[in-house]
This record gives C-alpha cells, sequence and structure tokens, in this order.
C-alpha cells in the first residue's frame, strides 16, 4: 500500500492552488499555499537508554516518534517527512525533511505555522517564500493592535492543519493508541531500493487514505 497509494501525497501545481483556494482564506492570504505544523505518536519505550532519550518527548511525556506535515488550503496533505525521535525540535526536521527546496516554493508563496517555527530567514533565503507566524510577546509587555488582528488571521487560517491532523488520527485506530517498537524498525524496500522504517509506510499510507476523504475545508 506504502509503494502503491504514495501518489496520493503530492504537490499541487501553483495555478490550480490559487484557482481552487476557499474564497475566506483568499481574502485573509491570498498567496498562501500552505500549512504546515508537526505532530506526534506514542510508541513503546525502547530497551537502549540512547534510543530512549533519542525518542522522549518533555512535552507528552511519553517517547514518541515526531512527524512534519503540509496541507494545502483546501486541506489535502501535501507533504510528510519521514519519523523522528520526539526529542527532535520542529525547526531540526523542517530544516532536514527537504521542505524548504525552491523546487516546491516560488517568491512570494505565503506559508502558515505555528510561532514555534522560527523559520522565517530559512525560507526567504532558499526560496524566497513568506513564512508567517502569530506574533511573539517576547521582550514587550503587550502586542500591538495590528500584531493581534495578524495573529488572528493566522490561528484562524492555521487551525485547518490541526484538524487534518485530529481526523488521520481518529481514523486510524493504528495511530490511536501505542506504537510497538517492532514497527520503528527499518525494513529493506526491495523495488525502491530504499530503507523506509515501518512507522514511515504506516503514516504515509494513513495520510494517503485521508487524502480519499472529502475536504476538511468548505468552500464558500
Amino acid at each position: 500500500m506504502h509503494t502503491k497509494l504514495d501518489f496520493l501525497i503530492r504537490w499541487l501545481d501553483r495555478e490550480i492552488i490559487h484557482r481552487t483556494i476557499p474564497a475566506v482564506f483568499e481574502a485573509k492570504f491570498p498567496r498562501l499555499t500552505s500549512i504546515i505544523d508537526c505532530f506526534e505518536i506514542f510508541i513503546e519505550a525502547p530497551k537502549n537508554f540512547l534510543a530512549r532519550a533519542q525518542c522522549y518527548s518533555n512535552y507528552k511525556r511519553h517517547t514518541t516518534i515526531k512527524c512534519f506535515i503540509s496541507c494545502n488550503p483546501l486541506g489535502a496533505i501535501n507533504f510528510l517527512s519521514k519519523c523522528w525521535g520526539g526529542r527532535a525540535s520542529d525547526i531540526e526536521i523542517v530544516r532536514n525533511s527537504g521542505f524548504i527546496d525552491s523546487q516546491l516554493h516560488s517568491p512570494g508563496d505565503q506559508i502558515l505555522a505555528d510561532r514555534g517555527f522560527a523559520l522565517a530567514d530559512d525560507f526567504a533565503a532558499q526560496c524566497s517564500a513568506e513564512l508567517i507566524t502569530p506574533a511573539f510577546t517576547k521582550r514587550k509587555k503587550q502586542l500591538f493592535a495590528r500584531e493581534v488582528e495578524i495573529s488572528r488571521k493566522v490561528s484562524s487560517v492555521r487551525i485547518h492543519i490541526e484538524r487534518v491532523i485530529g481526523c488521520m488520527k481518529n481514523r486510524f485506530s493504528i495511530l490511536k493508541g501505542t506504537l510497538p517498537i517492532r514497527c520503528i524498525q527499518s525494513l529493506k524496500n526491495e523495488k525502491l531500493d530504499a530503507t523506509y522504517a515501518s512507522c514511515d509506510k504506516i503514516l504515509t499510507v494513513c495520510a494517503a487514505l485521508t487524502n480519499l476523504e472529502p475536504s476538511i475545508v468548505f468552500q464558500e
């Protein structure tokens, strides 16, 4: 299924994205091409202490695997990274996932993310895309009115990637519980001559099947 269905996770042409973007999004972010986030899945604790440390998530208080995901304005998953240990930071995963690439993004493209993705300079330098995140209160007593308004706009649209993640997790029972440690082991894919972890294949299949469902975004 991983070999046959991975084509369903694909990056659409920019013209198609702009032609089909919902009106409610277009009014706020007319050049929006993707919304990004990371999510975690619980796994059994590895016996090896180093592996356990690499998989332990301080946020979840559990051993996890973490994956970077992106969806287009219609809510279809268009990018999925390989799995990392839960200790890895969101920034580290994005930088090593191949997502910041001029083949995917063009100058002026808008990408929405949570405030933890401090990668605006990376996107600007490598592909001239605009990464938009909610404003920080760091070193400020309070946000300016304009910053509050922009943050509200970002949050109202960015929430859709969380809905996509929620749909995928709730639809497939294997993602609800704790993955056995054997699912983290790598397996040889002879056809593609590449090595994938079982968890990578599981998440790819779940994401591809999620894309076959009706869009979570209703056009207005």
